[in-house]
């Protein structure tokens, strides 16, 4: 028995989107129990799922129907969460628990802000520091999910961090992301890479998960590019007990 999630930024594709038959189909060769959407669009997706999604608000004009994070789930979900902390930065984050072939799972769907995000000078809005956005949420969902149940626990998007050698974050934020995971938890995609380039998109699972199978999507097509990101599929067990 086997769990098959996957996870990708996809660059603002829309249902209109010329890119977006190819992205779809992809996604749906590798017919995933749990997906996850960053920088997307709510009516990219087809409707034979059930769909949680972050607050349209995310620091920039709302553009209708985008979103920073969608889940997507073949059943429906349960203790939804939009929110998460105050502290977070808003509109990139969602949580819910859904039924799959490994029972009842927890997911946490995140999109932590870049680098630059916030920086520019916009009307009635502070500005922000190079990273500042970003710290910021990482401590916030250090709080998130310190409370957090420890078992059959997902955390997956876009991290905007390689993990390992090659990050450019300020290393004190290496540490902060290291850390905002409670113990056990462990990012498995951190060497993951595509045609040169490390993964900035992760899955972190409690564990009580195994990892199977672990590939990219590539994210290239007919010399054009699908996204900026590729894409990520995992297949995941239940870990045995000792």
């Amino acid at each position: 028995m086997s769990l098959r999630v996957v996870n990708w930024n996809v660059e603002w594709a829309t249902a209109s989107s010329r890119r977006s038959p190819e992205i779809l189909r992809r996604i749906g060769q590798h017919a995933p129990e749990v997906l996850c959407l960053t920088e997307t669009h709510l009516r990219l997706l087809p409707q034979d799922g059930h769909i949680i999604c972050s607050q349209p608000d995310y620091g920039y004009p709302i553009k209708d129907g985008r979103r920073k994070i969608v889940l997507w789930s073949r059943e429906p979900w349960e203790q939804v969460d939009d929110l998460g902390t105050d502290a977070l930065p808003p509109g990139r984050f969602v949580s819910g628990v859904t039924q799959t072939s490994l029972g009842a799972v927890r997911v946490v769907g995140v999109c932590i802000p870049w680098f630059g995000s916030r920086t520019e000078a916009r009307r009635n809005l502070e500005r922000k520091m190079r990273w500042e956005d970003h710290g910021q949420y990482l401590a916030g969902l250090t709080k998130v999910l310190k409370g957090a149940a420890p078992n059959r626990l997902m955390v997956m998007g876009d991290f905007n961090q390689i993990v390992g050698p090659g990050c450019r974050a300020p290393s004190k934020l290496q540490l902060a992301l290291q850390q905002a995971f409670p113990p056990g938890m462990r990012i498995v995609t951190s060497e993951l890479a595509f045609q040169g380039r490390r993964s900035i998109d992760h899955i972190v699972l409690s564990d009580d998960f195994a990892v199977e199978t672990l590939d990219v999507i590539s994210n290239l097509h007919d010399g054009r590019r699908l996204s900026d990101h590729f894409g990520i599929v995992a297949d995941l067990s239940a870990r045995a007990s000792h």
